[in-house]
């Protein structure tokens, strides 16, 4: 593929294409690890699902919410009222 892989600072990750049957991009991707934040994984998921369920647009803009910013222990450092892109 002739996309620079994207930025991630996990000491490894692949992305795989599920279409296709192949590794996009990864980063020591044949490591056995222990298993992400099964939050953040099942999150992407539903996000994937609902857009491709409802037909909505990847670039759709959605508004941080108090209790989205105010969860502990992540760092996603969101903050209230910004807006993000799908």
């Amino acid at each position: 593929m002739d996309k620079p892989a994207p930025h991630c600072s996990a000491s490894s990750w692949a992305v795989f294409d599920q279409k296709t049957n192949s590794l996009l991009f990864g980063k020591m991707e044949k490591e056995r690890r222990e298993v992400a934040s099964l939050t953040k994984i099942m999150t992407a998921f539903v996000v994937l699902k609902l857009l491709d369920r409802f037909s909505i647009e990847d670039t759709t803009l959605i508004k941080v919410g108090g209790d989205a910013a105010s969860v502990i222990g992540t760092s996603a450092e969101l903050v209230e009222g910004d807006t993000l892109t799908i």
